[in-house]
């Protein structure tokens, strides 16, 4: 019985859908009379077909009739609370009016959606928008490139609110919540690293010099947590990642959780061909620190490929940098609990028999 009310339900909302296509007139009528039900019902649950219906509904209004009858942010925010409620439902459905309308934001009205972003109250609203974007960066931008000015205020909101990531690395208090931050590193990550992007971020030096700047300032509160014993300390021995493992395995919900791979990833990317950035990676003395990145943490999976990447574009074409990185010392192989658990010793496996060592 539920299931003939469901359908009957969504083949009305299309009907009233199809029924507004074209129409001003209808438009107009139907958000007057019932604006504020369809905006609240769009991202409510259950969800399935009608959250779509709906969505189609606001998409035709929208931009039939635009701002002036449907305020921006209520079409945003309903995107944005609809995408929220995917990710918390895991849901399967296909929601392509959603897609229509986030990537009207982010592609074609990147100022409004940067006034919509700053508007929404809930600072998860604002990490489910980011992670929307972070998604559309991962899918290759398939239909088209999103806004620089979206992008721009994405850095400009990181330096802004970056030392809140480094306060809860830290456990000390903070207001904003770090989230968010790391979310906007991710997507600065992500298009640091893109064709079709690096070149927005290519000339913002304040952009590296604070993505460089945290990244010591992590590293250095890594070292002092080997002290403290701080749940974010690196994790390099097998036992802390087995099944059998004493230690939370919520450990990748954490803000730590890939936060030193994102930066030295960032890193890399703005170093790539970029002299100006390399001149302030050797001011501020940022390869011993990448080198000390050079570790495998199952904190931070990827990170030490991204340090290599990261000091192979700080080198290249900078004699400067290759003398700082000739001139050091060869004291031998760092410990790795990891590879001394595998029984590996420069790159070679050894396999040694136990047995002649007991007799």
């Amino acid at each position: 019985m539920r299931t003939q009310q469901r359908t009957l339900h969504t083949l009305t909302l299309q009907v009233l859908a199809n029924s507004i296509v074209n129409n001003k007139k209808t438009q107009a009528t139907i958000w007057q009379t019932h604006g504020v039900q369809i905006s609240e019902q769009a991202y409510s649950p259950p969800l399935g077909s009608s959250n779509n219906v709906l969505l189609m509904i606001m998409y035709n209004i929208y931009l039939g009739l635009g701002a002036h009858l449907i305020s921006d942010l209520v079409v945003f925010q309903s995107c944005v609370r609809l995408w929220q409620a995917i990710n918390e439902t895991q849901s399967e459905h296909n929601f392509e009016y959603l897609h229509f309308l986030l990537e009207h934001f982010i592609v074609q009205a990147g100022r409004i959606c940067v006034v919509c972003y700053q508007r929404l109250d809930l600072v998860e609203e604002r990490i489910a928008f980011l992670d929307y974007v972070a998604h559309y960066l991962r899918e290759n931008s398939p239909n088209g490139e999103l806004s620089s000015v979206i992008l721009q205020f994405f850095a400009k909101e990181f330096r802004l609110k970056s030392d809140c990531i480094l306060r809860e690395t830290i456990k000390l208090r903070h207001q904003l919540h770090p989230r968010e931050v790391h979310t906007l590193l991710r997507i600065i990550a992500s298009a640091s690293g893109s064709e079709k992007y690096d070149k927005i971020y290519a000339s913002d030096q304040s952009l590296f010099i604070n993505v460089s700047s945290l990244l010591r300032c992590v590293v250095a509160a890594d070292k002092e947590s080997k002290n403290v014993g701080s749940l974010d300390k690196p994790m390099t021995k097998l036992e802390e990642v087995a099944l059998s493992s004493n230690i939370d395995a919520s450990y990748e919900a954490q803000v730590s959780f890939e936060l030193k791979t994102l930066l030295v990833r960032c890193t890399a990317n703005l170093l790539y061909e970029n002299p100006a950035n390399r001149g302030y990676c050797l001011d501020t003395q940022l390869l011993p620190t990448l080198l000390e990145c050079t570790n495998m943490d199952a904190r931070n999976p990827l990170m030490r490929e991204w340090s290599i990447l990261a000091i192979r574009n700080a080198c290249i074409n900078c004699p400067e940098a290759q003398q700082v990185i000739a001139g050091l010392t060869m004291q031998g192989a760092a410990p790795n609990d990891i590879l001394s658990e595998l029984n590996l010793d420069m790159g070679a496996l050894r396999i040694t028999d136990r047995t002649d060592k007991q007799k």
